[in-house]
């Protein structure tokens, strides 16, 4: 199953033809869940793309993981990527359409600031641990296949009520569908019921805070 992410503290920057950033960030947490009675964190460990980039897979630059959007690929030479100390570095050189002018203007601009990456999860690592009396769930991503990288622009989910954005946001972060082993983790996550009417949480997409539901907030009984 395909999963997406988008990159905490992360930036995307425009020069010279070239756009350049980290598709994904070591180390950061990212709230999958949270309530009153336990918080999911997912983590995306150092090595986690190596064995992709050692095997040279077919990685895709799209704008906002659209494959009309195509702004390079790592088997015509015009994406490089590389693991560093922060995390997935990506260097496209932007061809010469519509698209690669129109986003690089963007970048430019600063109007698009953000990376995303996709990928399926080979290796990872689970956890429990008591915190303050809360259950905290604990994914480690230790080993990926990586599908594409890229700038991402975060737009307004504006469903009817959280329940709708919560749908929404959720077909974001899997557009294949919530993969089993992470419903074995967070039984909850795969609910079109996630909270009372009337609850007003803010879903934040900007700096890869992927998050399904707000901290505090309730699933209906």
């Amino acid at each position: 199953m395909i999963e997406r992410r988008f990159a905490k503290r992360s930036d995307v920057r425009a020069q010279k033809g070239h756009i350049d950033g980290h598709a994904a960030v070591f180390n950061q947490e990212f709230v999958l869940w949270e309530d009153s009675r336990e918080r999911v964190v997912e983590i995306v460990k150092p090595g986690a793309f190596q064995r992709a980039l050692d095997e040279q897979q077919d990685v895709r630059a799209l704008f906002n993981h659209d494959p009309n959007n195509l702004l390079g690929r790592t088997t015509s030479g015009t994406l490089e990527l590389e693991e560093d100390q922060t995390g997935l570095f990506f260097d496209c050189a932007m061809p010469k359409t519509q698209i690669g002018r129109s986003v690089y203007a963007m970048i430019d601009r600063r109007d698009v600031s953000g990376c995303s990456f996709a990928f399926t999860v080979r290796k990872e690592h689970t956890a429990e641990t008591k915190k303050n009396g809360k259950l905290v769930r604990r994914r480690e991503i230790q080993d990926v296949d990586l599908y594409d990288v890229g700038p991402v622009t975060y737009p307004a989910y504006v469903g009817t009520d959280v329940n709708a954005r919560a749908r929404e946001l959720r077909s974001v972060m899997f557009p294949e569908g919530v993969p089993p082993r992470l419903m074995r983790i967070v039984p909850g996550l795969a609910s079109d019921r996630f909270v009372s009417p009337g609850e007003d949480p803010e879903l934040i997409l900007l700096d890869m805070d992927l998050r399904l539901i707000q901290a505090g907030l309730k699933r209906r009984s």
